[in-house]
């Protein structure tokens, strides 16, 4: 069955390279051959038809044509990524989906630091301290590549590489103005001192998120920040180097209260308590800090032997605290009990104590919905109905009410050593090890704090036994304390029709382990300074245990692929086609009322991406991009990401007087349900003052071709055209 799902995609591509005469091929190929290479693939330097996978370079020129002000906005032109939001500054980057509030399968690097949150088994791309104008370039491996980044490469890798000191010289002044209330600034300095180049870069950005839900209320979710970032280069000697970078990022994100009250408010109601609990509803802002620091030493023990040793420590602190209230009885030993015998019963509680059936307080009513649609022992009814009569006697006043919070702090240091050779002109290797320490602190969800330590041995070779053969190999050995020992090899072989033209044929394994917050959670609310008709204990009545046994997620992934350059055309292409499953997966909503990761969902991706980067003229730039993803989940959440369609279409233009424009379109079929269509266009000009400034003014249009929410009903704007002016200055 795989074969018959994969060799479909490259028959036209076959046919095409059978009908073309070898001449013409030879003339097509021949030339300066010279093409960018990546290095995120294996961490050997490799050309586009050297990489075992598929790989989705977008260079600098594509990043400034996009007009994006944030890095998943970049990405929407990696084809079989999915782009969602969970509110304006919460964004979720899937490839190839799974579920929507998650991105937990993804390994995220900035210079090959993970961003990667350890706790919560995310990333905020908000709250990456790079500005977009410091990106030299994002490569993107698209496939799982555990065997040379560990266990949370499980479907793909993002390296985001900055812009190097010595191409960020001079003086750059740059303001963003626009609707939705985008206010964005960043400065630039490049300067040198001894041995050293460096760059500063300090930034600020702020907007006001979606207009309103899909009620037609206001959306509070915001978001302001303020960034530096100081990027250096050190040589030491003719044979080695230092690179260095350290930066920090503080801002706030706008929530609405984040607390699930259990006996809501009704509407109408006489009772003081239904109107306190109506009325009441706090803000839950989260204040972000992040602070990191990271060494790279590079040694040219030879030309053909190099020692690199990298180092960073980062910490991250997500802060957010408001008052709740509630019903006295969420501090009910009853509760607890009932909460434990099944989460689902407080639930089902909650629909009795809100009214929502019309039968407020009606004994017998809960007894017959209870016991009849979960199964509730007999014996449990005198709890229930204690509970009730609890709740009753709490109406008539003021509701209990409580500080709270859902502080996290992360924490990490990585060492890591590697050694990369040239064995012989037909065989190279790199190979190394790392050192990892993950930390997460907090009360709430933690109960305290719960600390991890990874230990990894990596190493590929790469093989050429015949001028158009390439094979090529890896594993990665992880031992993780809190989810054991992993193996995950990758086995690939290349024959190239010429050397910038090659087929490929992959076989890899990949894991992903759950994370602190999946496993290790214990998390309930402390009741600080709590005030209300409280009797007894004030132990809040719900407790999400993390199960502390979950096994790792495992994926295996079939891709075979053509990756080709056309130097006389100026022409890139890359077609893959993949069979992935994974196995053991963890989707189950993680809330504090229903808590039960496990790990019986499973999800299997099979389809064909293609992607096509044309210089059709020195002035004119074409790229397109295709995926088309049929998939099978168990979970229905890993069913809402997926789109079976989706792609992008771009045209970049240089205009005579020194004008550039672009015109990209994005869209998916479907996107949690939701069609997404977007046509982006940016048009700008440059202004020489004088031989070394310049005066840059560029202004960027989105339009939605669709009437959606985006991802979610509820995130909705109010027209749909957003424009933003930018000034830059160059001195």
């Amino acid at each position: 069955m795989m074969a018959s799902h994969l060799k479909y995609p490259l028959l036209p591509l076959l046919c095409m390279l059978a009908s073309t005469p070898a001449t013409a091929m030879d003339d097509l190929t021949l030339g300066d051959t010279e093409l960018p290479s990546v290095l995120s693939a294996t961490r050997l330097k490799q050309s586009p038809a050297e990489v075992p996978g598929s790989m989705t370079v977008i260079d600098r020129d594509l990043i400034r044509a996009s007009g994006a002000r944030d890095i998943p906005e970049i990405l929407r032109l990696v084809p079989g990524m999915k782009v969602g939001y969970l509110s304006g500054h919460s964004a979720n980057v899937n490839y190839h989906g799974t579920n929507t509030t998650e991105a937990r399968r993804m390994q995220v690097l900035v210079d090959g630091r993970s961003v990667y949150r350890p706790g919560l088994a995310t990333v905020d791309w908000t709250d990456i301290p790079l500005a977009i104008e410091d990106i030299e370039r994002i490569e993107v491996f698209r496939g799982p590549n555990t065997v040379t980044y560990g266990a949370n490469a499980l479907m793909g890798v993002i390296n985001i590489i900055s812009t190097r000191p010595e191409l960020a010289q001079g003086t750059r002044l740059k303001i963003t103005q626009g609707d939705r209330g985008v206010k964005d600034l960043y400065g630039s300095q490049g300067f040198k001192f001894g041995n050293s180049l460096a760059r500063l870069s300090v930034f600020g950005k702020e907007d006001s998120g979606f207009d309103s839900d899909d009620e037609g209320n206001d959306f509070r979710d915001g978001r302001r920040l303020n960034a530096f970032n100081m990027l250096g280069d050190t040589t030491l000697s003719a044979s080695q180097s230092l690179s260095w970078q350290f930066g920090a990022k503080e801002g706030t994100s706008q929530r609405a209260n984040d607390y699930s009250v259990l006996a809501e408010g009704v509407e109408d109601s006489p009772f003081l308590y239904d109107q306190t609990i109506l009325s009441h509803n706090p803000d839950s802002d989260m204040t972000s800090r992040d602070y990191f620091a990271q060494l790279h030493w590079k040694n040219d023990l030879s030309a053909d032997h190099r020692l690199d040793i990298k180092t960073y420590v980062q910490h991250m602190e997500r802060l957010a605290d408001w008052r709740a209230c509630d019903s006295p009885i969420v501090f009910s030993p009853e509760l607890r009990e009932l909460y434990q015998l099944g989460s689902v019963f407080p639930r089902r509680i909650n629909d009795i104590l809100t009214d929502k059936n019309g039968v407020w307080g009606d004994p017998v009513f809960a007894k017959n919905y209870l016991m009849t649609r979960d199964n509730m022992p007999e014996e449990y009814w005198p709890v229930i109905e204690g509970v009730v009569a609890e709740h009753a006697a709490a109406r008539n006043g003021e509701p209990a009410c409580w500080d709270l919070n859902e502080n996290l702090r992360e924490t990490r240091y990585e060492v890591e050593i590697q050694n990369t050779m040239q064995l012989a002109d037909n065989l190279r290797t790199v190979f190394g090890g790392s050192m990892r320490y993950d930390q997460a602190d907090s009360d709430t969800l933690f109960g305290g704090q719960v600390n991890n330590h990874i230990g990894q041995l990596f190493g590929n070779i790469e093989y050429r036994p015949h001028h158009r053969w390439l094979l090529h190999a890896g594993v990665m050995a992880e031992e993780d304390k809190l989810s054991g020992f992993s193996l995950s090899p990758r086995i690939a072989a290349h024959f190239f029709i010429q050397p910038t033209h090659s087929l490929r044929a992959v076989y890899s394994e990949a894991v992903r382990s759950p994370d602190m917050y999946e496993n290790n959670a214990q998390w309930t609310y402390t009741a600080d300074n709590l005030s209300g008709p409280v009797s007894g204990s004030n132990q809040y009545y719900a407790v999400a245990k993390g199960p502390g046994n979950l096994k790792q997620e495992e994926m295996r992934s079939y891709e075979v692929g053509y990756n080709g350059y056309f130097h006389q055309l100026g022409l890139s292409i890359d077609i893959k086609g993949f069979y992935d499953e994974i196995r053991n997966m963890i989707s189950q909503p993680l809330q504090i009322v229903n808590f039960v990761p496990d790990n019986s969902s499973f999800s299997r991706f099979t389809g064909a991406e293609s992607q096509l980067d044309w210089k059709l003229t020195n002035d004119d730039r074409l790229r397109l991009t295709y995926a088309y993803v049929d998939f099978v989940a168990s979970n229905r959440l890993d069913q809402r990401l997926t789109a079976r369609n989706s792609g992008s279409a771009a045209w970049l233009r240089q205009w005579p007087g020194k004008i550039e424009s672009s015109l990209i379109y994005y869209g998916a079929d479907m996107l949690n349900e939701r069609r997404f269509e977007r046509l982006d266009s940016r048009i700008a000009k440059r202004f020489d003052l004088s031989n070394s400034s310049s005066l840059n003014l560029a202004l960027t249009w989105q339009y939605r071709l669709d009437d959606e929410g985006l991802t979610w009903p509820e995130n909705q704007f109010n027209s749909p055209s957003h424009y933003y002016l930018s000034a830059e200055l160059n001195f």
